[in-house]
């Protein structure tokens, strides 16, 4: 194994495990909309700093940074519509669990990146094991809305990943297209919950502003890790070993959110690990 793609691995898994930290935050949330406004409006400040120190990015990455506040936007939009409509153990293993496949078939198709027999094996096994998650436990039902939802976002989420890993590589700075993607994601979503929230927004902001502050540090954190691991290697093992973010969520959303995990879902995140074993060895 080169060192490379161990510390790619790595970040990757870091940043899998603020995800599911920012996503806790978010369904926590009173009003998800201006709590995400928010808290991509604090990451914006804080990174402020490096659209000055960090080269500015050249021309052929402002497209790519233009396209992602797009989806970044439509995926925040969904995820809400998701997590408004059902429990984080039910919709966040669909957001998450159907990306990796799609993310490597991007790639595949946009990036060039090309996937072993094994590396396809170990990609429809995670995703599988992955969406078997939102799988009802007995007597349950699924809820069809929040599923389309969820499953719409996970869409989003792959294209952000193969678009952010042609971006970053455009860009050749990862903290100058970070600075950048969300000064650009908070205007988006800022505007958004202004015009939906209207004079409403400034109070609701200020009653989501402690927790907002905190998940913007998790924000930054996931988002960072994973363009860094995306500028040194492929997209479609960095893409599913975030995905395991989905087992940190529903660890969380049991012990915090004192949502359901079970034994079916514990042997679920064997059987995923074992799945991203494989698609690494692919």
């Amino acid at each position: 194994m080169s060192e490379t793609p161990l510390i790619a691995l790595l970040a990757a898994l870091g940043s899998a495990m603020a995800h599911a930290g920012m996503t806790l935050f978010t369904k926590q949330a009173r009003d998800m909309l201006v709590f995400r406004a928010v808290s991509m409006m604090l990451c914006a400040a804080l990174l402020s700093p490096l659209l000055v120190l960090a080269p500015f990015p050249p021309w052929e990455a402002w497209r790519f940074l233009l396209l992602g506040a797009g989806i970044i936007w439509a995926f925040n939009m969904l995820m809400i519509s998701a997590m408004t409509r059902g429990q984080m153990n039910l919709v966040y293993p669909v957001m998450r669990g159907a990306a990796p496949a799609l993310a490597g078939l991007f790639a595949v198709v946009v990036l060039n990146e090309p996937l072993s027999p094994l590396s396809v094996a170990g990609l429809a096994l995670a995703s599988a094991a992955l969406v078997a998650f939102a799988w009802p436990e007995r007597g349950g039902a699924p809820k069809a809305a929040a599923l389309a939802f969820a499953l719409s976002a996970a869409v989003m989420t792959a294209s952000y990943t193969v678009n952010d890993a042609s971006g970053v590589r455009a860009a050749g700075s990862t903290l100058s297209y970070l600075a950048w993607f969300f000064v650009l994601s908070a205007a988006t979503l800022t505007a958004t919950a202004l015009i939906r929230r209207g004079r409403r927004f400034a109070a609701q902001a200020r009653t989501e502003l402690s927790r907002a502050a905190m998940s913007s540090l998790f924000n930054i954190t996931t988002y960072g890790l994973a363009l860094y691991a995306l500028s040194i290697a492929p997209v479609a093992p960095v893409a599913a070993v975030r995905e395991t973010s989905i087992v940190f969520g529903a660890i969380l959303a049991a012990l915090v959110l004192k949502e359901p995990f079970g034994v079916r879902r514990a042997v679920l995140a064997v059987v995923l690990a074992g799945a991203l074993a494989l698609l690494h060895l692919g």
